[in-house]
């Protein structure tokens, strides 16, 4: 029996995972639209102090809007996105520790935690998700991004690996228990991949489903399948919806005080 070429299990730091996620970028609305429905939320802060970003990665999103703010505070434990993110945004306070050990000096007016929570294990989302409201000043506002549960990407995963990241199930969970002191909103915004070939397409499926800590790769072959049933464009191409819920969280303003 022929043994069949299967998903590849990137290292994040290697060269193949770095090249998939390139492939991503350059075909993908995502990244956009998040920076547009983010600048509307930062207009409309009424202090523009500081702003922390959580799981900053290499600096993309964080350089976006550091302008944005007097002081900017950039957490990021991974060593090797760590050094980008200082060499993309040499004013940030650079902190390399996790979310639940860090420690940032001060207060945020906006904290953003932007496609973080799928390298967490999910029993630790609530936690996390408190950790990072602690850090929020009185008037600012905490924003948790993630893939919608039901996008066709997560659709995807879902299919090969039986698991879904459950944001809104976690902001449940943290509305129950804070409900009275916050304001607890999901917003759904759109977003695609619109790929002109079944090799990019399979390149940005592989990344996907990289997500995940894989124990059992999918074949090549299944994988392609899957792409082929379920993303092909009536435009040509190829199109994987990759919709983004945005978690905000707001503390609530006490009655009579203005």
């Amino acid at each position: 029996m022929i043994d069949q070429e299967r998903v590849r299990i990137f290292d994040s730091q290697g060269e193949a995972y770095k090249q998939a996620f390139q492939i991503f970028l350059d075909h993908t609305d995502q990244k956009r639209n998040a920076r547009r429905w983010l600048q509307q939320v930062v207009d409309g802060l009424p202090a523009r102090k500081v702003f922390i970003d959580a799981g900053a990665g290499n600096g993309e999103v964080t350089r976006t809007f550091a302008d944005a703010f007097e002081r900017t505070i950039a957490i990021e434990p991974n060593v090797y996105l760590l050094t980008q993110l200082q060499r993309a945004v040499p004013v940030a306070e650079a902190i390399g520790q996790p979310i639940m050990t860090a420690q940032p000096a001060a207060q945020g007016d906006l904290v953003l935690c932007s496609h973080t929570l799928y390298y967490i294990p999910a029993a630790d989302w609530l936690a996390h998700l408190e950790r990072l409201v602690s850090w929020m000043s009185p008037t600012g506002v905490t924003i948790v991004v993630l893939q919608h549960r039901e996008s066709g990407c997560m659709n995807m995963v879902h299919h090969f690996f039986g698991h879904r990241f459950e944001l809104r199930r976690t902001a449940d969970l943290f509305r129950v228990k804070h409900g009275d002191r916050y304001e607890v909103v999901t917003t759904l915004d759109p977003a695609n991949v619109v790929t002109p070939d079944l090799a990019k397409t399979y390149a940005v499926a592989e990344f996907m489903l990289n997500l995940l800590d894989i124990k059992d790769a999918p074949t090549r072959q299944e994988v392609e399948d899957y792409l082929q049933a379920h993303f092909v464009s009536s435009q040509g191409g190829y199109q994987i919806p990759v919709h983004q819920d945005f978690l905000q969280i707001r503390a609530r303003v006490a009655a009579g005080v203005a």
